[in-house]
């Protein structure tokens, strides 16, 4: 059987597995696009492409438009207008977030472990996050939740480096699950083991290159890897 990881020289189970959010735990397309829409209308510029706009979901919103928009554009203000308009969009259930299917049921299995912790670290501020994870009753499933107001952007490693710190779990015994290559950078860097899905904003092959250990095609198959990694220690835990 071919390993997902390998123990170094002794025996042990995850005790901490991180997620992102967008494209990873939820399908938030259409919501992201259409605030891009209404904040490049609204301040006068070009829309940018819709490939080029999901190419960059996972970094904080700053960076991302500081990319995606012109060389004048005055990225506090619309960063402000982002936050404000965000809530509004989401009442309309044809925009807000989705969350993928397995994923609510996923959590809870997880959750329900008893030595196993998790978190989650994304692009959102905190004051973003907090209303999707009310709404899909997902809140108290995390120990920890870092955010852009928390933490530097991602790649940098910030944010997993506060999650472990904050749940009392070793680098070596964590995940990080993500879909960009952000994500697997950021979890390369914190010394943690990355983990792809393929059905969010990154192709495989750039996930692979950026770091990721294994890229999973399902949420059933997300299921088994975790699973297995987070076996009683007693058991020899097999790599992704």
């Amino acid at each position: 059987m071919r390993r997902l990881w390998a123990p170094a020289n002794r025996k042990h189970s995850v005790k901490l597995i991180v997620f992102d959010f967008d494209g990873t735990l939820v399908d938030s397309r259409k919501l992201i696009l259409e605030s891009h829409r209404v904040i490049f209308t609204e301040f006068g510029f070009s829309l940018p492409c819709e490939d080029e706009s999901l190419s960059l979901i996972g970094m904080s919103l700053e960076l991302g438009l500081l990319q995606l928009a012109e060389p004048n554009a005055p990225i506090e203000q619309m960063v402000a207008a982002y936050q404000r308009v965000l809530p509004r969009l989401r009442t309309d259930a044809a925009l807000a977030e989705v969350p993928f299917s397995g994923a609510t049921d996923l959590l809870a299995a997880l959750a329900a472990q008893n030595d196993v912790r998790l978190g989650i670290a994304t692009g959102h501020v905190s004051r973003a996050i907090a209303p999707a994870l009310e709404r899909f009753g997902w809140q108290s499933f995390f120990c920890t939740v870092q955010t852009a107001d928390k933490a530097p952007s991602k790649p940098h490693p910030g944010m997993v480096l506060q999650a472990l710190s904050e749940s009392g779990a070793r680098a070596e015994d964590a995940i990080m699950i993500g879909d960009t290559a952000f994500d697997m950078e950021m979890a390369q860097t914190a010394g943690v083991r990355g983990v792809a899905v393929s059905w969010g904003y990154h192709r495989s092959a750039r996930l692979r290159a950026a770091g990721a250990s294994h890229v999973v095609d399902s949420m059933s198959e997300l299921r088994g890897c975790l699973f297995e990694a987070i076996a009683p220690s007693s058991r020899e835990v097999q790599a992704l």
